[in-house]
């Protein structure tokens, strides 16, 4: 079946973007650069949701799909990263030791919430390498991080990226949190109503029992 809102969302940014750039013309050169990068990060949320549509999906073997949809992310990510580290860019404020250490202990509580949440995953299933054709059923996942919030990944994430925007405290950091931020967010909620349709009264169980991405206090 073909996943007609993956595939709506893609056609209504790329129609967006090509309506854009006169926009952008008109503005200054560090304004221009910032939504270079927005733009970037769009045209890449846009291929990825495509690709996890179920039209696209059919179009490769089912045992390699995995594979090329995570190569292809990687190799689609390094030159927006590239952007990331070379425009130029002003600092929005003004930072200092304290903001430094604090937004250094936001990136790697999220590097390690990210390295702590894949013991719940099958990771060669995840990264693709498993190329058995008879695939497991896979167990909804509510041990361990998965039971303070739902998807602890996507957390250990948003925390990384507020960090590095914290560290550096540039506009172009700011335009990659917030735009990430709000793609992790619609991502989850597309995710979320498959995960329904996977697991029925058990998922909706566990949205009512436990908070999506910040944990209860």
């Amino acid at each position: 079946m073909i996943d007609f809102t993956s595939l709506s969302i893609t056609i209504l940014s790329l129609y967006f973007l090509k309506h854009l750039y006169f926009y952008i013309s008109i503005l200054d050169t560090y304004m221009q650069t910032n939504i270079y990068l927005g733009i970037a990060w769009l045209i890449y949320g846009a291929i990825h949701s495509l690709l996890a549509t179920e039209i696209l999906k059919k179009a490769f073997p089912s045992k390699y799909y995995r594979l090329i949809y995570n190569s292809l992310a990687i190799v689609l990510i390094i030159p927006i990263l590239y952007l990331q580290v070379t425009l130029p860019s002003v600092n929005m404020m003004q930072s200092s030791l304290l903001s430094q250490i604090l937004s250094g202990m936001m990136m790697l509580s999220g590097i390690y919430l990210v390295y702590v949440s894949f013991r719940n995953y099958d990771l060669k299933a995840f990264l693709g390498i498993d190329f058995n054709d008879a695939k497991k059923k896979s167990d909804l996942q509510i041990e361990g991080v998965s039971s303070v919030v739902r998807h602890p990944i996507y957390t250990g994430i948003l925390l990384f990226l507020w960090g590095t925007f914290g560290y550096f405290t540039t506009e172009s950091y700011l335009v990659t949190a917030i735009a990430l931020t709000l793609y992790i967010r619609i991502g989850i909620y597309f995710e979320e109503k498959k995960l329904v349709q996977e697991f029925g009264k058990q998922y909706e169980k566990y949205q009512k029992e436990v908070p999506m991405l910040i944990p209860k206090f």
